[in-house]
């Protein structure tokens, strides 16, 4: 779904819901996976500290991803993309996929009309 918003200069453009929620997505992923490396690595002092801030990114995480789940798409492209972005996410292991999250993509692919 593209919304059109001003950028620094004042000039209209695109944005890209669906790409915005996938680059989010990313670094929610990236910020739980280098906190949980120096979790692992860490004292238990340390430890203390990383694991709330763990706790937190790891909901975030969920939360966007159930937005790019439910995110409708606006043509056949993006339906492609958020297909592809989900078969990496399982595929790879890069993270779990909850049934409710897949129910939710599937969702939005069914509400697509060409």
């Amino acid at each position: 779904m593209a919304v059109e918003v001003a950028s620094s200069t004042g000039e209209a453009r695109e944005a890209d819901e669906l790409v915005d929620l996938i680059a989010s997505h990313r670094r929610a992923m990236t910020e739980v996976e280098s906190l949980g490396k120096r979790l692992m690595h860490a004292e238990e002092a340390e430890a203390e500290l990383i694991s709330p801030r763990l706790d937190a990114v790891m909901k975030i995480e969920t939360a966007i991803r159930r937005q790019a789940a439910i995110a409708p798409v606006a043509d056949v492209g993006e339906l492609k993309m958020k297909a592809a972005y989900f078969e990496r996410l399982m595929n790879n292991g890069w993270c779990d996929v909850d049934p409710d999250d897949l129910h939710a993509l599937l969702r939005s692919f069914a509400a697509f009309r060409t």
